[in-house]
C-alpha cells in the first residue's frame, strides 16, 4: 500500500469519526436547552404561585389592620372601670 491510498482509508474513518462526535454534541446541546426550558417554565410557576400568596397575605394584612383601627377607635372611647 502507498501512502496516498493509506490516507484514502484513513480519510472517511476521521470524518465518520468527526461526525459521530458533532452528533453527539449537537444532542447533548439540545438536551440542555430543553432541560433549561423546563427550568425555566417550572420557575415561572413557582413565581406565579408566590405572587398569589403575597397578594392574598396583603390582602390579610389590610383586613386585620383595618379591624384592629376600628376595635382600637372603640376602646378608646369606652372608659376603663373604677377599682
Amino acid at each position: 500500500m502507498t501512502e496516498h491510498s493509506v490516507v484514502l482509508l484513513v480519510f472517511p474513518a476521521v470524518i465518520a469519526v468527526l461526525a459521530i462526535l458533532i452528533y453527539v454534541v449537537g444532542r447533548s446541546h439540545i438536551y440542555a436547552l430543553v432541560a433549561a426550558y423546563e427550568d425555566r417554565l417550572t420557575l415561572q410557576q413557582i413565581l406565579a404561585n408566590t405572587e398569589k400568596i403575597e397578594r392574598s397575605l396583603q390582602d390579610q394584612r389590610r383586613v386585620l389592620y383595618d379591624a384592629h383601627k376600628r376595635i382600637s377607635s372603640v376602646s378608646k372611647g369606652v372608659s376603663k372601670p373604677a377599682l
